[in-house]
């Protein structure tokens, strides 16, 4: 899928929205919702635009979305040796309502948001008026993908900006399920009605699509493409992940299980070998047997690889990040994940030596540019470190460490894992936020993780030394942190004087 619309925010609303002012005069050639939304053709049109707008990967050179911040603010990198001082700022753990990061999550999130919203009120519009059985299950199963969209965003932005994902009359963030005027003011919805809303767009998402939509038929191409759109078991998937972050471990695991053992849903999947899962990094295989939502990347879409270095993959390309020391520990040498994430040209002249040279190996590039990789947004990995936890919290503490040692046995090149033991709950968490960490990396998850498992089990940023030397940086940051939340950004305090900032900002 290419890229369509890329819009932003500001200009979505300023440029699609009405006034009042006298000066606001329509011109003849002006495209008017009305005039840009008249088919379903146009509906589907809309909901590419969505879809191009929603990009974990952008950014680039030392700034960027929750891809780049997740592992940067963390203990997953370390300063490159071409660097000329990018993300130091993020490094040392400088966060305030004027950095990039959350500036960049914040109008993202809400972009996708916004759009999401415009094709939903031209979607109201058109339904009533179309005639066949046909349309109207294909224009139900837009609605849905937009629907999805839309609650996954809004738990986004919930994860990064909301304290404490369980205090139910605790600071959300604001609802936004329709269009809003320019000079409109919002205060924060409360954590409870944010998760409502999200959940509610969600179950009404899976009740328009129908658990035997068939992606296969709606979006030909290549094996394994559907992938690359919101079906019924994407939404499986997003309902387990909001519902581990709500704390709702039994609907979690229910969700979990579905995509494990193949109940109530589209797919088959199944934990990746070696082989596949290489294939799924090294040529974007989208057919890999994990894999459950991606987005795709073309020429012209966000540039993965350019997070991290200046001129591509390899020694050559100029990397201004490399892998942590403390994350390339963690990884043994039968472990298929040390070479999924450490390139082959990597230099490694010892343990924790200030020397090694740990470049990033998961992003290669791909036929359509050096730079350019498909996200992975869901896999089956995740599902089963889910059940794990979910496991773990319900007292099961044998069942998740099983669960945990078959995404291990998954990842060896030969043998099997040693069978984990728990004595208690707080064992197990923190072996699955490490499981969590290495299977995981450059993906989004790892700030996050520490947020919520991290803080409950007094784990918080701890970097190798030398890693943080590499910086000039302070090795850790407590669980305690308020920067475990993101400040609401200046840009939305200036426009928006009705907003709570969060505590410590």
């Amino acid at each position: 899928m290419k890229k369509i619309l890329r819009i932003s925010l500001l200009a979505a609303i300023v440029g699609m929205t009405s006034c009042e002012d006298a000066t606001d005069i329509v011109q003849e050639s002006e495209l008017t919702e009305e005039v840009a939304f008249q088919t379903i053709t146009d509906l589907r049109t809309g909901l590419y635009g969505v879809y191009a707008a929603y990009s974990p990967d952008a950014g680039g050179n030392g700034s960027g979305d929750q891809i780049l911040f997740n592992d940067l603010f963390t203990d997953n990198l370390k300063r490159g040796f071409a660097s000329s001082g990018q993300g130091n700022q993020t490094y040392n753990f400088i966060l305030q309502p004027g950095s990039n990061f959350p500036t960049t999550l914040w109008g993202g999130r809400y972009a996708v948001i916004n759009f999401s919203n415009r094709v939903l009120r031209a979607w109201d519009r058109i339904y009533p008026t179309l005639e066949t059985a046909e349309e109207r299950v294909e224009a139900e199963e837009i609605k849905a993908q937009l629907l999805a969209m839309r609650g996954f965003c809004h738990f986004e932005m919930m994860q990064y900006f909301v304290s404490d994902y369980q205090d139910l009359t605790a600071p959300g963030i604001i609802i936004m399920d329709f269009v809003p005027e320019v000079l409109d003011v919002f205060p924060r919805n409360t954590v409870g009605e944010v998760f409502e809303f999200i959940n509610n767009d969600l179950e009404e998402a899976a009740s328009l699509m129908g658990a035997d939509f068939d992606t296969v038929d709606a979006y030909a191409g290549a094996a394994g493409e559907q992938k690359f759109y919101v079906n019924p078991d994407v939404i499986v998937a997003m309902k387990a992940r909001v519902a581990l972050f709500e704390g709702d471990y039994t609907t979690a695991l229910n969700n979990a299980n579905k995509l494990i053992d193949g109940v109530d849903i589209e797919g088959s999947y199944s934990l990746s070998d070696t082989d596949d899962l290489t294939s799924l990094y090294v040529e974007d295989n989208v057919e890999a047997t994990e894999l459950i939502f991606a987005l795709s990347r073309r020429q012209g879409d966000s540039q993965i690889m350019s997070l991290y270095s200046a001129n591509g993959a390899g020694i050559n390309g100029s990397p201004f990040f490399e892998v942590s020391n403390s994350l390339f520990n963690t990884l043994s040498s039968t472990d298929i994940r040390r070479y999924i994430l450490i390139h082959t040209q990597s230099v490694i002249q010892g343990f924790n030596s200030p020397d090694n040279v740990l470049l990033q190996g998961k992003y290669l590039g791909s036929s359509d540019n050096a730079f350019i990789n498909d996200v992975k947004v869901f896999r089956l990995a995740e599902m089963y470190l889910i059940r794990a936890e979910a496991q773990a919290r319900a007292g099961n503490l044998s069942a998740a460490a099983t669960t945990v040692k078959a995404v291990r046995d998954s990842r060896l090149l030969s043998g099997s894992a040693t069978l984990p033991t728990y004595a208690n709950l707080n064992a197990a968490l923190q072996d699955i936020l490490l499981e969590r960490r290495k299977e995981f990396a450059f993906e989004g998850h790892r700030y996050l993780d520490l947020k919520r498992i991290g803080t409950e089990i007094g784990v918080g940023v701890s970097r190798e030394s030398v890693d943080c030397a590499s910086f000039s940086a302070d090795c850790d940051l407590a669980p305690t942190s308020y920067k475990f939340t993101l400040p609401i950004p200046n840009s939305e305090i200036s426009a928006n004087p009705t907003i709570q900032q969060n505590p410590g900002y």
